[in-house]
């Protein structure tokens, strides 16, 4: 509570004036507020005294009433302008999200006026589709300035490999012009109307948020006057009251005094009742503040990206889809295409929209930032700042609360019902848009053209889908608006909640946010530099090539040799290693002893090149709390347990299997000189990046700490379970013709000798250069 209300509820109102002598008077009926401490109502006497004049508190502070009609009048004004601002970011938004999606349909434009030219040009072969690469080179040139905000777009990538594709494609047939100048040019134009569709579906579901959040910023501002006209009703009659004591304090005869107590039991009462309303006044007003605040951040953070996701579904899967036209009547027409068809391909896998969406809102940040924060505006006088459970309103506060808290848990429930339902039919929607037939192998047969679907099935799924879409939005705006209003009045209660009984010691995977409009994975997913759990999604590999390929050679040929995973391999080797291993080949099949840095070298850059660490990164902050802070290696070790379990079924057996082969290094560490420590220190980086947002001096330490404990309590950490391959100490191995024979465990003694490196990679730079592992003579 605040000082002013704890001095008006303790203190009494004294006369202005000492009467000469003390009469015998009655007492007015006392003014009922709650004391500042207590949980039941306790009177305040406002009976006059002898006594001088106290200085009168804060709450009794009298300015002139014309200064609060005008701090009113201003506090109005700045709050019109506020709206006002609101109401133009808005606008701004919608028409930047517009925009975005004409650039989009200019780049489409672009695609497809290509493709019509190259299938006029493809008749004239060589010649003719040189001159077409040189004009739409110049074309980009001269549009330059226009299209600076195309590198924000994935779908960029593709049109930009598909012009420097022009260079090499010199023969071209017949059928090949028919698939470029009438097949996928009608493709793209259904996209073009596509798309210009779901915007403009789109466009209605934010028009109705905007609606929705211009109704709670009428509701502030009614509930804003409403509230300073109370506060002015009461500022009133406290006048009233203190000046009718006052002249009860002067009057000397009983009778006058008896008939002068009436008149100030009468005032006091009124005094009371437009203080209590005052007070609810001041509650609706800040609740009102926090649900408009919820609603802004609400839509500012989670609905603008919504809609992009919800304007751009099915956009980048059908440009997709047509470019695998493309791609089918290429194969057919000369199979010694495949370096043009795997570039194309990869291109497709790139494009993202999430990827767009983020690049688009951080290069447009001014824009689509949240809009600023509206603040609680006192009356003049009142210092109270939070809404407060007043003994007069709490019954009713507390009623209202558990109303909100029922409402709340319904509308959770109905709004995730809501948000399964998204999913179903994004799941239709997605099979309708795979459905359209993009193989044209049948054209090199017998000339059979592509049956496509009828449009009305896709128009019924997009109408019911934008309207679950517009359901699921305003639900959330709801829910977060009621949640504010929750928080606020539960903590005005002092309410528990299910979540402060919970056990906090209990570790869990962060809740992410549910997206709109997931795409699925197009084309083979990248080895180096994709992410794990796509590419054993799709390629069903429980390990991929790549690790278990050097895992098993380092345990043929690598364990003793020195510095391994430290000492920098060829990057000549590692390269050649990449790019087999990204084609689905096995280039260690017939891997030597002088190699084993390579190897290990080549594992550490497939590692530190995925797009989503083998440590994710919306797991740090849980991996780093097991490590930070507790009392013992054996609590660490038991939170790690309660981690692991929360990861992907496909990571944890990556992960059991990569770190129960770290675990079987070390126990070579007196040849090799890698203990669990040094294999930390050097593969950290690679399998656990520290986030931007972090200290990397201070998280590095920890890194390593967490990488150097899993190692050493592998065995604890991951149990063993039927599921997935697991790690084999001593695999059998197969004689390699011109090796030295190799000891029981199949190490070859070859791999104990160790060559200097061709060429000193940047792996180094991710290792500790602090411990002793060997002198520059053994390197």
């Amino acid at each position: 509570m605040a000082t002013s209300e704890i001095n008006f509820k303790t203190q009494p109102i004294t006369s202005s004036s000492t009467p000469s002598s003390p009469l015998p008077t009655t007492p007015p009926p006392p003014l009922l507020l709650p004391s500042a401490n207590a949980t039941s109502l306790t009177p305040t006497s406002l009976t006059p005294t002898t006594s001088s004049p106290s200085t009168p508190s804060p709450f009794y502070d009298d300015k002139p009433i014309e200064k609060c009609y005008k701090k009113e009048k201003q506090i109005l004004f700045e709050f019109d302008q506020t709206v006002k601002e609101i109401r133009l970011q808005l606008n701004e938004q919608l028409k930047y999200l517009e925009q975005r999606i004409e650039t989009q349909l200019a780049v489409l434009a672009e695609i497809q006026e290509y493709f019509r030219r190259r299938a006029d040009v493809e008749l004239d072969y060589a010649k003719n589709l040189d001159n077409l690469h040189k004009q739409i080179g110049q074309r980009h040139r001269a549009q330059k300035a226009r299209r600076e905000t195309w590198t924000f777009l994935s779908i960029t990538k593709l049109w930009d490999t598909i012009v420097q594709d022009t260079r090499t494609h010199i023969k071209y047939h017949t059928i090949m012009s028919d698939v470029c100048g009438k097949y996928m040019f009608d493709k793209f134009n259904e996209i073009v109307e596509d798309t210009r569709r779901m915007l403009m579906k789109c466009k209605s579901v934010a028009l109705a948020s905007h609606e929705d959040i211009y109704k709670v910023l009428n509701e502030l501002k009614s509930t804003m006057t409403t509230y300073h006209q109370y506060q002015s009703e009461s500022k009133q009659a406290e006048q009233k009251l203190r000046t009718i004591q006052q002249q009860m304090a002067k009057i000397k005869n009983v009778k006058k005094q008896k008939a002068m107590s009436k008149r100030v039991e009468k005032r006091q009462m009124k005094y009371t009742e437009t203080k209590v309303k005052a007070f609810k006044a001041r509650n609706d007003y800040l609740m009102t503040v926090e649900s408009v605040n919820a609603a802004l951040q609400k839509y500012c953070s989670d609905d603008v990206p919504d809609l992009i996701d919800c304007m751009n579904f099915g956009f980048h899967t059908s440009i997709a889809k047509s470019i695998q036209m493309y791609l089918s009547a290429q194969e057919n027409i000369k199979r010694g295409r495949q370096i043009t068809i795997e570039t194309l391909n990869r291109a497709i896998g790139d494009l993202d929209t999430v990827v767009d969406k983020q690049k688009y809102l951080e290069s447009n940040t001014s824009i689509f930032t949240i809009a600023k924060r509206i603040k609680f505006e006192p009356h003049k006088g009142d210092e109270v700042s939070t809404v407060n459970a007043q003994v007069l309103i709490r019954d009713e506060m507390q009623s209202r609360f558990f109303q909100m808290q029922n409402r709340l848990a319904g509308l959770k429930t109905e709004h995730d019902e809501i948000f399964k339902t998204i999913e179903a039919t994004e799941q239709s929607l997605m099979e309708y848009i795979n459905t359209k037939n993009s193989d044209v192998s049948d054209l090199f047969k017998d000339l059979n053209l592509p049956q496509n679907t009828s449009k009305s099935t896709r128009k019924e799924i997009e109408d019911y889908y934008v309207e679950k879409f517009k359901e699921y939005t305003l639900s959330s705006n709801l829910i977060a608006r009621l949640q504010a209003r929750h928080d606020i009045m539960q903590k005005a209660l002092g309410a528990a909640t299910a979540g402060n009984v919970e056990d906090k010691n209990l570790i869990r995977r962060p809740i992410k946010p549910k997206q709109i409009g997931r795409a699925p994975i197009l084309g083979r997913p990248r080895l180096f530099g994709g992410k794990l759990l796509d590419y054993i999604q799709v390629t069903q590999q429980h390990i991929p090539l790549v690790i278990s390929s050097c895992v098993s050679a380092i345990n043929r040929l690598g364990l003793h040799n020195q510095g391994i995973f430290r000492v920098p391999g060829a990057q000549v080797d590692i390269n050649q290693f990449k790019d087999a291993f990204e084609k689905g080949e096995d280039p260690l099949v017939n891997i030597t002893g002088r190699d084993m840095n390579s190897v290990a070298g080549v594992l550490k850059l497939y590692f530190r090149e995925l797009k989503e660490p083998l440590f994710a990164r919306d797991m740090f902050d849980s991996f780093i709390s097991c490590i930070v802070d507790v009392e013992s290696e054996d609590k660490c070790v038991e939170n790690l347990c309660q981690v692991v379990k929360l990861l992907p079924r496909p990571i944890f057996i990556v992960m059991r299997y990569f770190f129960a082969f770290l675990n079987h290094l070390t126990e070579y560490s007196d040849e090799n000189m890698m203990d669990a420590s040094n294999l930390a220190s050097c593969l950290a980086p690679s399998l656990m990046p520290i986030p931007e947002d972090k200290d990397q001096v201070q998280y590095v330490t920890h890194t390593i700490e967490l990488i150097r404990t899993i190692i050493t309590h592998h065995d604890d950490i991951f149990p063993a379970s039927d599921d997935g391959p697991i790690y084999e100490k001593f695999a059998i191995t197969i004689p390699i013709e011109g090796e030295e024979d190799e000891d029981d465990e199949g190490i070859s003694e070859r791999s104990m000798r160790h060559s200097p490196s061709d060429d000193a990679s940047q792996d180094s730079d991710y290792c500790t250069e602090d411990f002793n592992l060997l002198n520059e003579t053994d390197v």
